[in-house]
């Protein structure tokens, strides 16, 4: 049975751009966190520190990579990490798809949340995971965050 895909607000004034694209989960699966640590995966350094400074001011500790590889090695450090928020093209091998990819099959419950300019591709999200359109506001971000991962982290 298809259920219908969850939506969430695209955004606060008509003149802004950006989407929020939501990959289907099957029937009884939904995604969570552990318990409060976030992961932000962004080569460029300003954008990472935005990520990293909203995720902050909701209660999330927040580990920071650079590259995909780096991200890959931040999951062997901490496998306790329980939200992704990834960009999609990351300047090396490793692309945000691939790493969201790596770590779901090592934690089946981690939330991820994508976050580029470029279009989504559904065949390459990660079951239950987000997908928003840069740009985008912070509080969508946020909101994304609450809706994979419930309440704000304790």
């Amino acid at each position: 049975m298809n259920e219908p895909r969850p939506t969430m607000p695209l955004n606060d004034r008509a003149s802004d751009k950006f989407a929020v694209v939501f990959a289907s989960a099957p029937s009884g699966e939904t995604a969570a966190a552990t318990a409060g640590v976030a992961l932000v995966v962004e080569d460029d350094w300003l954008l990472r520190q935005n990520l990293v400074d909203d995720l902050t001011a909701e209660g999330w500790t927040v580990l920071e990579a650079e590259s995909g590889e780096s991200a890959l090695a931040a999951m062997r450090d901490d496998p306790g990490v329980g939200l992704l928020v990834t960009d999609i093209r990351l300047g090396g091998p490793v692309n945000g798809w691939d790493v969201a990819e790596a770590m779901r099959q090592e934690n089946s419950r981690l939330a991820v949340i994508y976050v580029s300019a470029n279009p989504a591709q559904a065949s390459r999200q990660v079951t239950g995971s987000i997908f928003l359109s840069k740009p985008y506001m912070a509080s969508k971000l946020l909101e994304a965050s609450r809706a994979l991962c419930g309440a704000r982290p304790q």
